[in-house]
C-alpha cells in the first residue's frame, strides 16, 4: 500500500497550483511514515516527470486518440510512463498499477482511457540495450547505453528541426536549446542537456575551523560511507545512496555542509582573507558565507544579509551547529532600508562583497527541475533587471576605494553573466579581474562567477 501512497502523494503534489513542488513535496515527506525506500521513489519520480515531461508527452500522445487531456490524465501518464521508460528497478505492472490506483479518485470515468494508452504504448515500445538512434530515426529514443524503439514516430525531424529533436529527446524548450546550439554546437549542447538530467550529486565541504579533508573521509569511510574528492580543491563529493546526510557522522559536530562544488570554487575565486570585512547581499541559505568565513580562518567581520526571511532563518543553527560567528541581518530593501545602513562595525569600508545575484538558474537544472519550463526571453529579461536594481540600490553605499566584488549566479547565460558583471563594474568604478564559467557535469553544478576589483581609472559609470 505504501507504493500507491507514495504515488498518490507525488500526483497530488504535481496536481497542486503553485511554484516549486520539488520543495512542497519535500515538506510532505519530512512529516510522512513512508519507509526510506518510498521516500526515495517520490523524489525520483516527481523529479523526474518535472524534468521529463516534454518527453513523456512525445510517446504517449501518437498512442492517444485525444488531442487533449485534463490535468489528472496528463499527470497520471508522466508518472507511469516515467517509471516504465527511465526506472529500471521499477517493474512496469507495478509502474502502471500503482499508478492507477493512486490515481483512481482523480481519473473517475478516464481511468480505462489512461490504462489503455499505458498499454498501447507499452506494445508499441521494447527496450534495445546497447543500440544507438540513428540521426534521422525518428522511431528511436535514446537513453543511456540504449534506444527504446516505438511502432510508430514519436520524434519530429532531425534535419527540419534540430532544436526541437533535441528538446524532445532531452526535454527541454526549444527556446534554450536553440541559445545553447548556437554558441556550443550540438556535441556542447548535448553535453549541457545531458548534464541537466543527471541525477544530481551531493557536494561537502569539510569545516576546515574544525577538521580536515582527510580527516572527514577517514572518519565516513570508517562507516562504510564512500567519499571522494571533488573536482575542486577543498570539496568531497558523496556516493549515492549514502542515506539523509543529517544522519551522517560528523554532521552534528559541525564537521562539514552541504555545498556544490562549484559554489565553493566561486567563493575561492574571490580569496577572503584573514581579518577582512567581508559582506554577502544575497546570502540564504548561507553556503558562500561560511565558506567564505572558513576560508578567512574564522577572524574577520562577516555580515549576511537577504531579503528573503525564512530562507535566512535557516542560517542561524547552520551557523551555530558549524559554530561560525556571523552577523546575520535581514535585509528589508522593498521597505525603504538603506544600502548605506550596512556598514561594518569599525565604520570602514567593506573589503569583500558577495553578489549572489537573481538567476535563471540554467546550471543547476538537474537540482531544480521544474526551472526548464519558466525560462523565456520574458522571464530573462526580468531577471536582467532584478539585477541591475539589486547593483543600483546596493553598490553605491557599500563600495570603498579598495572593495573586491564577487558576482555569482548558477546560471550559464551570458546577459546574466559576463555582461552583467562588466555593467556593475562599470557603474561601480570597477573592472573584471577574472571570470569563470563553470559547465555542469557528473560531480558538480554549472554557474558563473567574476571577480570585480576597483578599476584603474577609478570613475564610476552608468
Amino acid at each position: 500500500m505504501e507504493g500507491i501512497a507514495c504515488r498518490r502523494l507525488v500526483l497530488e503534489t504535481v496536481l497542486r497550483s503553485g511554484d516549486f513542488p520539488s520543495r512542497r513535496l519535500a515538506a510532505s515527506l519530512a512529516k510522512s511514515e513512508f519507509s526510506g525506500r518510498d521516500r526515495a521513489l517520490a523524489t525520483e519520480v516527481l523529479s523526474g516527470v518535472l524534468r521529463r515531461r516534454r518527453t513523456l508527452d512525445a510517446v504517449f500522445r501518437p498512442y492517444s486518440k485525444r488531442r487533449t487531456v485534463e490535468p489528472a490524465v496528463l499527470w497520471t501518464l508522466r508518472v507511469a510512463l516515467y517509471q516504465h521508460l527511465f526506472l529500471d528497478q521499477v517493474p512496469t505492472y507495478a509502474a502502471f498499477h500503482e499508478t492507477l490506483e493512486a490515481a483512481r479518485p482523480q481519473l473517475g470515468k478516464a481511468l480505462p482511457f489512461v490504462n489503455a494508452v499505458l498499454r498501447a504504448v507499452e506494445r508499441g515500445g521494447k527496450w534495445l540495450p546497447g543500440e544507438e538512434a540513428s540521426e534521422e530515426d525518428q522511431h528511436r529514443l535514446p537513453r543511456g547505453a540504449g534506444v527504446w524503439e516505438f511502432d510508430r514516430p514519436i520524434l519530429p525531424s532531425r534535419n527540419q528541426d534540430l532544436a526541437a529533436y533535441l528538446g524532445t529527446v532531452f526535454s527541454y524548450p526549444d527556446f534554450l536549446v536553440a541559445r545553447w546550439l548556437e554558441p556550443l554546437g550540438e556535441t556542447g549542447c548535448r553535453a549541457r542537456l545531458q548534464a541537466g538530467n543527471r541525477p544530481p550529486g551531493i557536494g561537502l565541504r569539510p569545516n576546515v575551523l574544525r577538521t580536515r579533508g582527510q580527516e572527514l573521509e577517514q572518519l565516513l569511510n570508517s562507516h562504510q560511507i564512500q567519499v571522494e574528492p571533488g573536482p575542486v580543491p577543498g570539496s568531497l563529493c558523496l556516493a549515492p545512496g549514502s542515506g539523509a546526510v543529517g544522519d551522517l557522522p560528523g554532521f552534528a559536530q559541525g564537521w562539514f555542509s552541504i555545498q556544490d562544488p562549484t559554489s565553493l570554487a566561486t567563493v575561492q575565486l574571490a580569496s577572503p582573507k584573514a581579518g577582512e570585512r567581508v559582506l554577502d547581499l544575497c546570502a540564504a541559505p548561507g553556503g558562500k558565507a561560511f565558506a567564505a568565513w572558513e576560508l578567512m580562518g574564522g577572524r574577520g567581520e562577516l555580515l549576511a544579509c537577504d531579503r528573503d526571511a525564512k530562507r535566512l532563518a535557516r542560517m542561524e543553527p547552520e551557523a551555530a551547529r558549524l559554530g561560525h560567528e556571523v552577523d546575520i541581518r535581514h535585509l528589508v530593501q522593498a521597505s525603504g532600508m538603506k544600502a548605506s545602513s550596512l556598514q561594518a562595525k569599525d565604520g570602514r569600508p567593506w573589503d569583500l562583497v558577495l553578489l549572489d545575484v537573481p538567476c535563471s538558474n540554467t546550471g543547476v537544472l538537474a537540482r531544480r527541475p521544474e526551472a526548464r519550463w519558466r525560462f523565456s526571453a520574458e522571464s530573462l529579461k526580468k531577471m536582467v533587471q532584478s539585477q541591475k536594481r539589486l547593483t543600483r540600490w546596493a553598490l553605491p553605499a557599500v563600495l570603498g576605494p579598495e572593495t573586491r566584488v564577487l558576482w555569482c549566479t548558477c546560471s550559464l547565460e551570458p546577459e546574466e553573466n559576463l555582461q552583467a558583471a562588466e555593467r556593475a563594474a562599470r557603474r561601480g568604478g570597477l573592472q573584471v579581474a577574472e571570470s569563470r564559467l563553470f559547465e555542469p557535469g557528473p560531480k558538480q553544478a554549472g554557474g558563473f562567477a567574476a571577480l570585480l576589483v576597483p578599476s584603474k581609472s577609478g570613475k564610476a559609470g552608468a
